[in-house]
């Protein structure tokens, strides 16, 4: 077995090599991140298929591939809070214009994150009718029951004990040093209302005390920079991440729940393909090019559909909004950050809209009977506050959407058994509804560089390292 696991390791470090080897060839960012899918796949494949007889040696070799997988992804979370921080810090300071115009963007900001959930949910509404899906169906299904009915038990009676308005209460924090490290549900959320307060209140002293705005902003300039530098250095190290990811992935996935809920599975990703055109059309609307567009966004959203982390995303969110397409860092900014915790189309959207119409016709309802519908619709794009940035944020809005409307939750359990595979679709969707949001929201605020955003560079996420 030692030598089989040896083996392994010795072939992931090989394919390392070959991805640090193309980054000397100075071959596309994106390229590489595509040929780090590809291959992580292809040898995730090939794990499972080897030692199908003796998985034993498969879940060995992954604790040493997770050195790579883990870490990369330990690393992004550890810049998440930080990043926000002086991100919305600097987000504010920086805003042309008056406080009122600030004030404007937030609220556009957010806006069009709630429309296009809310788009996203009937999107899920109609599919969930165009497949005939129904809950009844999955009943026979046990699935993986049993490993996540206390998850989703704990869930439900944690948010059942936590009215809105409490939900709401939290996102002030007591100590925002906590909140900086993690701690809490809301806690980026209380992150963004902390660094929101800082920067106001800093545009508050720039024509009192000149001085103390200047000594403040050179302190959030410096953060802002030695931030970015650690994130730039992260970013080179996308592909390897990815390869790793994706490798652990396909080795250890549930291939047979897969194939139970296969149709479930397979509306998710027409309603997810369903709001990529609506995203596309949201584009051409504001002036924009799509194929430009997700040119330059396609090794942000492959890293994200890969990791199944927006929060994880961020930095790389961020890096492409404001360098690859020419938005401006306050939009860049807020749009990003915002986008981690307020109306995610794929999780806080699709989802728990398609759960509803499964099992709204075993309790004899209707799903797209307009006042059953609208209400439901409502629900979800209120819910989709907060949730999306807490881990497990598509099943805590299933559970929201579902308690709210009195509906039973055991068709949660049930699909955990598919979740790696949907979330890996719906996380890339919400990233994606993040980075479209910045572009309207440039659009109409004029705080976008359309000659930059035209231009054929697709590379400058490829940064200097430190």
């Amino acid at each position: 077995m030692g030598i089989s696991i040896m083996i392994n390791i010795i072939i992931l470090l090989a394919l390392i090599a070959l991805l640090y080897f193309m980054q000397k060839k100075h071959i596309n960012f994106a390229v590489r991140v595509l040929s780090a899918l590809v291959l992580g796949l292809i040898l995730g494949f090939v794990l499972r298929t080897v030692y199908s007889s003796n998985m034993e040696i498969v879940n060995q070799s992954i604790i040493w591939y997770n050195v790579v997988a883990s870490g990369y992804v330990r690393l992004l979370q550890m810049l998440v809070m930080p990043l926000i921080f002086v991100s919305i810090t600097m987000a504010l300071i920086n805003i042309k214009g008056t406080n009122t115009n600030l004030g404007k963007i937030t609220l556009v900001i957010i806006g069009i994150l709630i429309i296009t959930t809310a788009i996203s949910a009937f999107v899920g509404f109609l599919t969930a009718k165009g497949f005939g899906l129904d809950a009844s169906k999955l009943q026979s299904i046990v699935g993986d029951i049993s490993q996540g009915a206390l998850s989703y038990e704990g869930r439900l009676e944690e948010f059942s004990s936590r009215p809105v308005p409490q939900q709401l209460l939290e996102i002030i924090p007591t100590n925002p040093f906590a909140s900086l490290a993690g701690m809490g549900d809301s806690a980026t959320l209380s992150v963004v209302f902390f660094a929101a307060l800082v920067g106001v209140s800093a545009l508050g002293i720039r024509k009192k005390k000149p001085e103390s705005f200047e000594f403040f902003l050179k302190i959030m300039q410096s953060l802002h920079d030695i931030v970015m530098k650690i994130v730039a250095f992260v970013m080179r190290l996308t592909p390897y991440g990815v390869l790793a990811l994706m490798a652990k992935f396909m080795a250890t996935s549930d291939l047979h729940a897969f194939v139970q809920l296969g149709q479930f599975l397979l509306a998710s990703y027409i309603a997810i393909i369903i709001m990529l055109i609506v995203h596309s059309i949201i584009l051409v609307i504001f002036g924009y090019n799509p194929m430009k567009y997700y040119s330059k966004a396609f090794a942000t959203l492959a890293f994200a559909f890969s990791s199944r982390t927006s929060a994880g995303t961020l930095p790389l969110t961020i890096s492409t909004l404001k360098d690859k397409m020419g938005i401006s860092e306050g939009v860049s900014n807020l749009s990003a950050s915002l986008s981690v915790t307020i109306g995610q189309n794929g999780c806080a959207g699709i989802y728990p809209a398609m759960v509803v119409a499964m099992i709204a016709p075993t309790l004899g309802i209707n799903p797209l009977e307009p006042s059953f519908l609208i209400k439901a619709v409502v629900i979800i794009a209120i819910g989709s506050f907060g949730i999306a940035g807490v881990g497990g944020g598509a099943t805590n809005a299933a559970l929201i959407t579902l308690s709210a409307l009195g509906f039973p939750v055991g068709l949660v359990a049930i699909l955990l058994g598919i979740e790696p595979l949907i979330d890996m679709g719906r996380t890339m969707l919400n990233v994606n509804d993040g980075m479209i949001t910045a572009a309207a929201a440039g659009k109409i605020f004029k705080e976008v560089d359309m000659d930059k955003f035209n231009s054929n560079d697709t590379s400058s996420n490829d940064a200097e390292i430190i």
